[in-house]
This record gives structure tokens, sequence and C-alpha cells, in this order.
């Protein structure tokens, strides 16, 4: 569902809830601290954070590449990155949306918790999930 709404940018970004006039202007600043928006190109992309999860999760896997400016030309970049073999594609689509969840759970921690988690702990955290998602539904897969 959180992959679901991202790619159709209904995730309560910062910047969404100000569209939606739930939040002023002067609170729209991405969580990490840094000086953009809180956009959701720039939450899971962009940000000088997050957008390290993304180098980490490539090198991880041997690949290497730069992110696209949109969600939807990422989550495509990502999957092709398997190739054409179908367990391989679904393998990358689970871990694009582990990935996604993994960032939007540390986002919330920062935001609603104030706690913080190093970009190898959220590595950890995505090859985790990935795995055990996999694990459990490697039927599906095969």
């Amino acid at each position: 569902m959180c992959a679901w709404r991202l790619l159709r940018d209904r995730l309560p970004t910062k910047d969404n809830l100000f569209r939606r006039n739930i939040i002023q202007d002067d609170a729209r600043g991405c969580v990490a601290g840094c000086s953009f928006n809180e956009s959701a190109d720039h939450l899971f992309l962009h940000c000088h954070v997050f957008g390290q999860v993304w180098y980490l999760v490539r090198h991880w896997l041997g690949f290497s590449s730069v992110n696209p400016i949109s969600i939807l030309d990422h989550y495509l970049q990502f999957r092709t990155f398997s190739g054409s073999a179908r367990s391989k594609c679904s393998f990358m689509h689970l871990l694009w949306f582990a990935s996604i969840w993994v960032i939007w759970k540390e986002r919330n921690a920062r935001l609603f918790r104030a706690t913080e988690s190093n970009m190898h702990q959220l590595l950890e955290n995505i090859k985790l999930l990935s795995f055990s998602w996999f694990k459990a539904n490697s039927v599906d897969f095969v």
C-alpha cells in the first residue's frame, strides 16, 4: 500500500500536507534537516540522507547507476537491473518495495519519535525485510 500511494504521490509527505492546507509553509522542510521541501521525489531519491540508501542497495547488489528524477522512473529503472528472468524481476520488485518501506518508516521515526538509524542499519533492515518476504512467498516467485 505504501508503494502504491508513493507511485501516485499520495503519501502524506510534508509537501502533500501543505498542498492540502494541513501544515504551514514553514513546516515543509525535509525531516533529514536539509534545506529542501519534503516532497516524495526529494525524500525517496534526492535527499542527501535518504538518497544514500539506494547507493548502498545498488552497491550490495553489484549495480551502478544514478537516481532518476522521478519515483516512477526510479521504479522502472530498478526493476530492469534484473534482466528478464521472472524470479529475479520479482525479487527486484520486492527489494524496491522493502527499501521504500524502510525509508518511510525511518522518516516517521525521525519525525515522530526523534530517533535515527544510520544508513548501514537501514540497509540491514532492507535485507532482513526483503529476505523474510521472499522466503514467506517463495512459491509465488519460482
